[in-house]
């Protein structure tokens, strides 16, 4: 079976393909692993990946349940369970503790997991409402978060998630473009000349030098999987979304939390200054200047993100994005760029 590019139309259908899963099967979830049974039930707005639902319970206060129907390389709640249970007694770092994972897939089918329902208003949400100096404010506070995680212990179960090592990224993207004969022969049938121009780039791949400074990296770093709150001071009250968590260069998480849409030039949301107070305030966590990358290295870790985006879609979706070509095309190009580079 080979699969062509999808269009924009199977992509938001994604987002509407999702199991169902019924008031019974959450009250026997929660009966298995002794929690009382639910008041009220409401489902979340989430991504294609995962249900959400806050559980209002009889006895137990608000849970919240939250299930992962599709997979992908280096992304479960398995992780994140582990990454929240090493995180959780950290001061700086405010994580809910994860309740229970369930991974026996009983008696719902897919993996799950229990976490508090904390309060807080969404950072993202926020930040859109805010003024100059409550959004700079945010930006210092995200800083110090992020700063806080990446200065933790990595647990050695989470070592094993090497995705975003730079010094891996030969083995990672074998994994993901190769890993897979369906994709490989779609993407053959699909784009002829740039997969082509792939397996030369990759046989062997360019020998370059990057470093290996890894971190407890968060895996998803954004205003968007942060809550705030602001009684007597604005303060971050939860941060979220660990299921990408992992072993990694730093760089992954500060240009994500630097690059969400709030923060570009040309974005009604644009803010002058919040990427200066993010870094400067991450930076006094850590005790030193950032480590800026190598043009090699940041060629490295857009070929790693490009070729990992392609994955993710096809593992979660057994689609090719419409932007698989743009993908491809700059991680090709990038590694052919690398080549007699040293």
């Amino acid at each position: 079976m080979v699969i062509r590019l999808a269009s924009m139309k199977d992509i938001r259908a994604l987002f509407r393909d999702k199991p169902d899963v019924t008031r019974g099967q959450i009250d026997a979830l929660f009966e298995k692993h002794g929690f009382s049974s639910s008041r009220s039930i409401k489902r979340l707005e989430t991504n294609f990946t995962n249900q959400v639902f806050l559980v209002e319970t009889r006895a137990h206060g608000r849970v919240i349940l939250k299930i992962q129907f599709r997979r992908s390389l280096g992304f479960s709640l398995k992780t994140e369970f582990a990454a929240t249970r090493a995180l959780r007694g950290i001061a700086s770092v405010p994580v809910s503790e994860s309740l229970v994972y369930g991974g026996d897939r009983e008696p719902l089918a897919f993996e799950c997991l229990l976490i508090p329902g904390e309060p807080g208003e969404s950072g993202l949400s926020y930040y859109l409402g805010a003024s100059r100096s409550q959004r700079l404010q945010l930006g210092v506070l995200l800083g110090k978060t992020v700063a806080h995680i990446h200065s933790q212990q990595c647990p050695d179960e989470l070592q094993s998630q090497t995705e975003r090592d730079l010094t891996s990224w030969e083995e990672t993207i074998q994994e993901a473009m190769f890993g897979d004969e369906v994709l490989v022969s779609s993407m053959v049938a699909t784009l002829p000349e740039l997969w082509g121009r792939l397996l030369v780039a990759t046989d062997p791949a360019p020998e370059v030098r990057v470093h290996g400074d890894n971190v407890f990296l968060w895996g998803e770093a954004g205003l968007h999987n942060v809550l705030v709150e602001n009684g007597n001071a604005l303060r971050i009250s939860n941060a979220h979304d660990f299921q990408s968590a992992g072993w990694g260069t730093a760089a992954h998480d500060l240009l994500q939390a630097e690059g969400e849409y709030v923060v570009k030039p040309g974005s009604e949301h644009f803010e002058p200054g919040y990427v200066d107070a993010f870094r400067s305030s991450y930076e006094a966590v850590i005790e030193k200047s950032l480590m800026e990358l190598s043009p090699v290295e940041e060629k490295v870790l857009s070929i790693v993100a490009n070729l990992r985006g392609i994955r993710f879609f096809w593992d979660c979706g057994r689609l090719l994005h419409p932007k698989t070509p743009e993908f491809l095309g700059a991680a090709v190009s990038d590694l052919e760029s690398l080549h007699g580079v040293g």
